[in-house]
């Protein structure tokens, strides 16, 4: 729409060209036709700009952005200056020379080739794998090969992957390895507050005297255990040296709850203890049921801020197991 009022609107167009001195536009290789129209429409022939891009970070053509605005600037702008800013201050000799042979392979609208002051580096590596837990296992297992043989610290080794989607299977395989870490700009999948609903689900089935797994847990969902009820049963806990799963199940309890908040907690307490002998004889059936019989997808979809959020939501919890 701006597009298009630009173009028939001369009053409209001036205005605007008058009023934006100088224009920057930054992912140029990224914009779509509509959009080059766009930036052409609003700097008009004094073409008081500059754009930053790279034809060979172009990612979303499947969205319709086109590389080859790069080209039409030099024919539409003839007097257009370019700047190759070719010295990168990241990365080693060796790591850019990999890059430049495979940047090689890509159709080019300006050459360029990448450089380093940093010195030539360490040798690289490059690993196959068969799927994304093979992957996942090979560079824990270089990781901890490497650490060990070197003498060095846990925090001197960083982990790049491209989507927050491939986070799961290195968590796990670190976990698993006892190796520390920490996710830089993006959220642990075990941190998600779905993941962590039904890890403490798993907690007190196989612990239960793990109270704080059992307090996350007893309204997830909501099962109007009010905090009346789950304070007396505290009480009654403690002073019986027991932990409030355990207790929960004890026969005089119900002298000291009454109504319905004892009634929802015994109905909880019972089917979750349940599921707890099934997983003794098929966890999977019992991870299933377990599930099911919380009916937690309803609970995602009543509580997230869009059924999107509470599909992807989903789709976590089903990667976890």
């Amino acid at each position: 729409m701006p597009t298009l009022l630009l173009q028939r609107n001369e009053e409209v167009r001036e205005r605007w060209q008058n009023k934006i001195r100088y224009l920057l536009v930054d992912e140029y290789q990224d914009t779509n036709t509509s959009q080059y129209e766009l930036v052409k429409l609003l700097v008009g022939s004094r073409a008081r700009f500059t754009v930053v891009g790279d034809d060979d970070q172009s990612i979303y053509s499947w969205r319709g952005a086109r590389p080859q605005n790069l080209v039409l600037l030099s024919q539409d702008f003839p007097a257009l200056k370019v700047i190759k800013l070719e010295q990168n201050y990241r990365s080693s000799g060796r790591i850019l020379k990999a890059a430049n042979i495979l940047i090689a392979n890509n159709p080019h609208v300006f050459e360029k080739r990448l450089f380093s002051e940093l010195g030539y580096g360490a040798e690289l590596k490059v690993l196959s794998a068969n799927n994304e837990e093979h992957e996942a296992e090979r560079v824990t297992g270089e990781l901890i090969a490497h650490h060990f043989v070197n003498k060095t610290q846990y925090k001197d080794y960083a982990i790049l992957y491209r989507g927050n989607h491939q986070s799961r299977v290195f968590e796990k395989f670190l976990m698993q390895n006892r190796i520390p870490y920490k996710i830089s700009g993006g959220t642990s999948f075990f941190s998600r507050p779905e993941i962590k609903d039904l890890l403490a689900y798993l907690r007190v089935l196989t612990n239960p005297d793990d109270d704080s797994a059992f307090l996350r847990i007893v309204n997830t969902p909501k099962r109007e255990i009010g905090p009346a009820t789950l304070k007396k049963l505290g009480e009654w806990a403690m002073t019986r040296n027991k932990s409030m799963f355990t207790a929960s199940f004890d026969m005089g309890l119900s002298q000291t709850l009454s109504g319905r908040g004892y009634e929802a907690l015994t109905r909880f307490t019972h089917w979750l203890a349940e599921i707890q002998r099934l997983a003794e004889r098929e966890p999977i059936a019992a991870v299933r049921d377990l599930i099911h019989g919380m009916d937690y997808e309803s609970w995602l979809y009543e509580t997230s801020p869009s059924p999107k959020a509470a599909e992807m939501r989903m789709k976590n919890v089903n990667q976890l197991f």
